[in-house]
């Protein structure tokens, strides 16, 4: 092969191999590139907004907000709510009622009565943890169901008087057939309100009102600590109409205490820390926020419809739910709440209806942290609005719809 021969042979060769060359970095390139696709897919589906979470905590179709990925924002939710408005339905997990809230009620032990017996107006179905029908129950009708402790059981009296194993798992599910249907736990051991915290049985007792009706579903489960709870399952805004008991006021006072209640069951409903081990966000105990049921709708309706007006309204604070402590009185002024995690927990002077010179904090309940319920009262009476006041005792926060 002569020179001329040889330099034209190298050649061909270097122009065979460049576009080898080209190739491979093409397929390695765009396979580096696909990955990085994927990884800022994988980052993107991770990185949800607040509205995105806010929509899947809601159970809200991702159908309707798919077109919106991978960044939701707040006008993109506020489109969504609109057109399930036009759909005849309202953004929430439960219809307009908000996300499922639990409420530890009490225990069913040998230091309580093991059994309990319940009936519902519309009739009821008893479920496993599969969702399987164990038993349905006809409107009116008594069901009486006991915890087995050692066996972490449930068994149910039958017409002659004796228990049969009702399910081997240590959870059930009591369902109303209507939506609308209300239990009534006839054999509910009652407690005043005084001595209800220190003895967590059965339901409260004012006066000759028994507090033992409950909306939403029952829940019987043991703890982890082998416990076995009766609990009310039911969503946020019910479980709102139900909370505290205030008495007869003014529309406004009202309308401040369902959103406190509402954020302080929201709060702990996210949190899902103050009763680690346990089945359920809060007790009905005042050791939480008290809780009574039903009952609080049929004595105080005006309540009820100010919860309505307020529905969905939490108090919020940099985009997060606050924490919203009350108390009864204070000693001339609120105290600011150990550590760096509330700053909004500020102390502020109260009202003079609210002030209870000396007061040492801890005092009958009174902490003094956050709202003073009697100065709210002063305040709601001098005019001021549910959000004012709010905000007067929870430094820099706003009222915001939930859902």
């Amino acid at each position: 092969m002569t020179r001329k021969q040889t330099k034209k042979h190298i050649i061909s060769k270097r122009i065979l191999i460049l576009p080898l060359i080209i190739l491979f970095i093409f397929l390695c390139g765009g396979f580096l590139f696909s990955q990085n696709i994927a990884e800022a897919k994988k980052k993107t589906k991770s990185s949800a907004t607040k509205w995105q979470k806010m929509l899947e905590r809601n159970g809200v179709d991702r159908a309707l907000w798919q077109k919106y990925l991978p960044k939701v924002t707040r006008k993109e939710y506020n489109k969504v709510s609109k057109a399930l408005k036009k759909m005849g339905s309202v953004l929430g997990g439960s219809g307009s009622l908000g996300p499922e809230m639990k409420v530890g009620l009490f225990k069913l032990n040998t230091s309580n009565r093991k059994t309990i017996t319940v009936n519902n107006t519309t009739g009821f179905r008893i479920k496993d943890k599969s969702g399987n029908v164990l038993r349905e129950i006809l409107g009116g009708q008594n069901a009486a169901v006991k915890a087995d402790r050692s066996d972490k059981n449930f068994s149910i009296r039958g017409a002659d008087g004796n228990f049969s194993l009702l399910t081997s798992e240590s959870y059930l599910l009591l369902e109303p057939v209507g939506t609308d249907g209300i239990f009534e736990i006839d054999d509910c051991e009652v407690n005043t309100s005084a001595d209800k915290k220190s003895n967590p049985y059965g339901c409260y007792k004012s006066g000759s009102v028994k507090y033992d009706k409950f909306r939403g579903k029952l829940e019987l489960s043991f703890n982890k600590d082998g416990e076995p709870w009766v609990i009310n399952v039911l969503p946020m805004e019910q479980y709102t109409w139900g909370t505290g008991e205030i008495g007869d006021s003014k529309t406004e006072y009202y309308k401040l205490f369902s959103i406190v209640f509402r954020t302080y069951g929201y709060y702990h409903n996210e949190k899902r820390t103050k009763h680690e081990g346990e089945n359920f966000a809060l007790t009905d105990t005042s050791s939480d926020q008290i809780y009574k049921g039903y009952k609080i709708e049929e004595r105080f309706p005006k309540f009820k419809e100010a919860a309505q007006d307020t529905r969905g309204k939490i108090v919020t604070y940099k985009g997060k739910t606050a924490l919203t402590p009350y108390c009864s009185f204070t000693n001339g002024k609120t105290r600011d709440y150990p550590g760096d995690n509330y700053p909004y927990l500020k102390s502020v002077k109260d009202h003079k209806e609210g002030t209870k010179k000396d007061l040492e904090p801890g005092e009958g309940g009174n902490h003094m942290y956050g709202l003073s319920a009697h100065g709210a009262v002063g305040w709601i009476g001098d005019g001021k609005s549910a959000d004012w006041v709010l905000k007067y005792y929870y430094t820099g926060v706003k009222i915001e719809g939930a859902y």
